[in-house]
């Protein structure tokens, strides 16, 4: 190599590093303005019995649509990598650092609960963009050069198996869950009688407990899995299982904290239909529950799509082609998104 050839090579290095940490940096960037959609959003629609003008609705509508966006921006940067990167940790970091992004709404909503728990004065928006930027840092701190050739790490067989095993029993009370969130479009005494029926079952000492177990080992033993697979550059399918599991482990830690802290320890109030609801204002109308609007909408759309990812593995493990599979998980993506609608429709008061 001439000594012109090693000279350009040092001038282009730190250009193409800088290139690779700008793009890796606009999931997060996107993220960072996060609170500021969920607040505008909140402005726009106004207090409780304020009229909506048309102008105001199509703001509200734009700003839903950019919460949604967030996610799925950072999805789309967890299925294509960042490109080029300097090093396989750079990429690797990057990579789960978009998977974050897409946890970012549910994400605020425990910032959120946290910061009641810890009764901080300081503005949720603030203790946001700090830790964002923390993870800016973490990225931008990545040693450099191609040199760094630790291999992915491995899945472990018999912990997928165990996870799937307990995700069978916590799907019966989730199926249950959205069931009688559905009787919502009857009225609130429809689920408030509905879930009195099953709490006799789910609120017992013996049935709490297996519950909470249950959860606490999927939240486990789900971010075990997705930590270790997100090591690794996949495909669409896979990634959106890593995606989802990565959030669902944080919606239920976040759940379960506002269940059980919050609300029964903290305030010491029903976990009722109002409580998920944020009566008196509701979703819509109120400033702190408007996040929970897209923290509940993804909830429900990523529980079903996971599940479906989950039975893809199983159908392509035991000789189903993989187009069925495919055709498979897309329906039961289409009937999430259905049911998402849905639950969503009645909890900010949709009613037949």
């Amino acid at each position: 190599m001439s000594y012109f050839d090693k000279v350009s090579d040092s001038v282009e290095a730190p250009s193409f590093r800088n290139r690779s940490m700008l793009r890796a940096s606009i999931p997060v960037i996107c993220t960072l303005v996060y609170p500021g959609f969920v607040d505008i959003f909140h402005i726009s629609v106004g207090e409780p019995g304020s009229s909506l003008s048309l102008g105001a609705g199509l703001i509200a509508g734009f700003m839903l649509v950019l919460m949604f966006s967030v996610p799925l921006i950072g999805f789309a940067f967890a299925v294509r990598g960042v490109g080029g990167s300097p090093s396989l940790a750079f990429e690797t970091r990057a990579r789960r650092l978009a998977y974050a992004v897409v946890v970012g709404p549910t994400m605020y909503c425990l910032v959120g609960v946290l910061q009641i728990l810890a009764s901080s004065p300081i503005p949720d928006q603030v203790i946001w963009v700090v830790l964002w930027c923390l993870g800016l840092l973490w990225l931008w701190a990545t040693p450099d050069g191609h040199s760094n050739t630790v291999a992915p790490a491995r899945p472990i067989p018999w912990l997928r198996v165990a996870h799937g095993v307990s995700a069978a029993v916590v799907l019966i009370y989730i199926a249950f869950h959205l069931a009688n969130h559905l009787f919502a479009l009857l009225g609130q005494e429809a689920h408030t009688t509905v879930m009195n029926m099953g709490r006799t079952v789910y609120r017992s000492p013996i049935g709490e407990t297996i519950l909470v177990a249950a959860m606490l080992f999927q939240v486990i033993s789900g971010l075990i899995l997705a930590w270790r697979w997100s090591s690794h550059k996949l495909d669409f399918y896979k990634t959106f299982q890593v995606a989802s599991g990565f959030f669902l482990s944080i919606f239920i830690l976040g759940h379960m904290n506002a269940v059980f802290v919050l609300a029964r320890m903290y305030f010491g109030i029903p976990t009722d239909w109002d409580f998920a609801t944020g009566a008196p204002n509701g979703l819509i109308h109120d400033w702190w529950s408007a996040r929970l609007i897209p923290h509940y909408a993804l909830a429900i759309l990523l529980l079903i799509g996971h599940s479906f990812s989950g039975l893809r593995v199983v159908m392509l493990a035991h000789g189903t082609s993989e187009s069925l599979a495919n055709r498979v998980w897309w329906v039961g993506q289409l009937g999430g998104a259905c049911l998402s609608t849905t639950i969503m429709l009645a909890m900010c008061g949709f009613r037949i």
